[in-house]
């Protein structure tokens, strides 16, 4: 098959999954916004390496209005010459489905490169409103399948929620619609007309990248990861060291990640002369997992922001436990589809930082069970959030919906 995915951002993990259906011997092209500030860092190479590269195609950016609809009016004609048909349901479709038409002159000139290309089904693994109308348009364009993902801040964030509404009639018409959790299809059911046909594929890891060292691991060395964001909760994790500091138990604490939340959290170490917590800049995955696999417990106390973003089962709390680490994290958000309490993790209440400084110490301090927990939680990762595994299933719907487009 040749399968088009169209995002606003290519983050590692949907370049996973694209990479597993290349495998598969499948054709992959991407459209993006393409890769912002740390992402540069990761997708450039990976799209080298894995030959993506000559498949990636960015979204236009124009340096005024007027050079926009003056490159738009000069395509359309040119694109009438060549496709006729083609074009009047493109520029039809921009007229009925965009109440603001820049916004579907932009997405005219970001999709029309894959007129000639052969696509047969096209996927949005982030379905933002945005990737939702330039998925539409393409796929009504060309009559070809579509496929929707909702994730975590294309459902959560803002009003997208309340703009996903709006287009029902759009998603309805997705070949199949997939989520990456049972809270989000709970979510999605309420504000839609969706019912239970919504197929959960996780979002994935390689647990064969993520494979621990026989290394002997430091007694009480505390980390986390990631974007340092609200939804994070990384502040009650620096209010739990404070808490483990007054008890006066010995630790060290690694926090790996940029954000704009990063100056804050220096600023509150600094305050409360905490000490053991030491802060490393933006780490491509090879390096992360060499501080995994010499860490004790991974802590990632999640919360809803005042905004709405949320995490839903982070990506870096299964690159934790493929590495055989203990996690601690919040008890929202459908965690326990992820961490069964006790038995590969330890769930806390969100913004508790007393109740996280309790499972610290408990894993500090019974280093047998972290290791029961965190071999458990790699059995988790190889039998349930495997990207070969989901790579197939999501493999399986877009056979599946182009076969019924054929039938």
């Amino acid at each position: 098959m040749k399968i088009l995915y169209i995002c606003d951002k290519l983050i590692t993990f949907i370049l996973n999954e694209i990479i597993e259906l290349k495998k598969q011997g499948h054709d992959v092209l991407i459209l993006s916004e393409g890769s912002r500030r740390i992402h540069d860092v990761i997708t450039e190479p990976i799209l080298l390496k894995n030959g993506l590269d000559r498949t990636y195609h960015r979204f236009h950016r124009f340096e005024s209005r007027k050079q926009k609809y003056l490159c738009f009016v000069q395509t359309l004609i040119s694109d009438f010459f060549t496709g006729p048909l083609r074009t009047v349901k493109a520029f039809i479709c921009v007229l009925r489905n965009y109440p603001d038409p820049k916004y579907g002159v932009a997405d005219y000139l970001d999709v029309r490169v894959f007129f000639d290309s052969g696509i047969d089904v096209i996927h949005s693994p982030f379905s933002t409103p945005r990737m939702i109308d330039k998925v539409y348009l393409l796929s009504k364009t060309l009559g070809v399948p579509f496929t929707l993902c909702f994730r975590a801040h294309d459902i959560y964030h803002a009003d997208n929620s309340y703009e996903a509404e709006k287009r029902i009639d759009a998603i309805m018409k997705a070949s199949k619609i997939i989520t990456i959790a049972d809270y989000n299809r709970r979510h999605l059911k309420s504000i839609t007309a969706m019912d239970e046909s919504v197929e959960i594929i996780h979002s994935a890891i390689n647990p064969g990248f993520f494979k621990p060292e026989d290394i002997e691991r430091s007694p009480n060395s505390i980390i986390t990861a990631g974007r340092l964001t609200d939804e994070k909760g990384i502040i009650y994790l620096i209010e739990a060291c404070h808490i483990l500091n007054k008890r006066k138990i010995s630790y060290e604490c690694t926090v790996i990640g940029e954000g704009p939340e990063k100056d804050k959290y220096k600023k509150l170490v600094d305050e409360l002369k905490i000490p053991g917590i030491k802060f490393i800049d933006f780490l491509p995955a090879g390096e992360i997992k060499e501080h995994l696999n010499r860490s004790t417990v991974f802590v990632l106390p999640c919360i809803i922001a005042p905004d709405g973003k949320r995490d839903i089962l982070a990506n870096v709390l299964k690159e934790a436990m493929a590495m055989r680490l203990p996690v601690i994290t919040s008890n929202i958000c459908g965690i326990e589809e992820l961490v069964d309490d006790g038995i590969n993790g330890i769930l806390v209440p969100p913004q508790d930082p007393e109740a996280i400084a309790d499972a610290i110490e408990k894993v500090l301090k019974h280093p047998e069970l972290g290791r029961a927990m965190g071999a458990e939680g790699r059995k988790t990762i190889e039998e349930k959030f495997n990207i070969k595994i989901e790579a197939l299933k999501l493999e399986n719907n877009f056979s599946n919906a182009v076969n019924h487009t054929c039938s």
